[in-house]
């Protein structure tokens, strides 16, 4: 199974948006994706220290319990989480044919906003 981004990038912002109320994300706040990929990404999130999550099922994963973003979780959504700038990301990879890592996704995605921040302190 692979990783895939932009699931990853929804699994950060519905966890986030879950906020103060204390709930946990679970494979029935999706829908369209197979439980068994959301599962998946959720586990590598949490392998990552993206998220603490509690993953049911071993290979492919069953179900999960999201709680919470970690601190790096909360560092790579702000990186990502403006649609433009996504957007202009994952372009950036596609057009070079470059693999998608974390690093180079996290970077990508602040070059990018550093570069829309002075356009548009430029008046651009």
């Amino acid at each position: 199974m692979e990783r895939n981004w932009d699931l990853i990038r929804e699994i950060l912002l519905r966890l986030e948006s879950k906020g103060a109320d204390k709930r946990v994300l679970t494979t029935k706040d999706f829908d369209g994706d197979p439980s068994h990929e959301i599962s998946y990404n959720v586990r590598l999130l949490q392998e990552a220290g993206l998220i603490e999550a509690r993953i049911l099922g071993s290979t492919p994963p069953s179900a999960f319990f999201a709680a919470r973003l970690t601190w790096s979780g909360h560092e790579l959504l702000d990186a990502i989480r403006d649609d433009t700038i996504w957007a202009k990301t994952k372009r950036s990879f596609l057009s070079k044919g470059l693999s998608m890592t974390f690093d180079l996704v996290k970077s990508a995605a602040i070059g990018i906003a550093t570069e829309c921040l002075k356009s548009a302190v430029r008046g651009g």
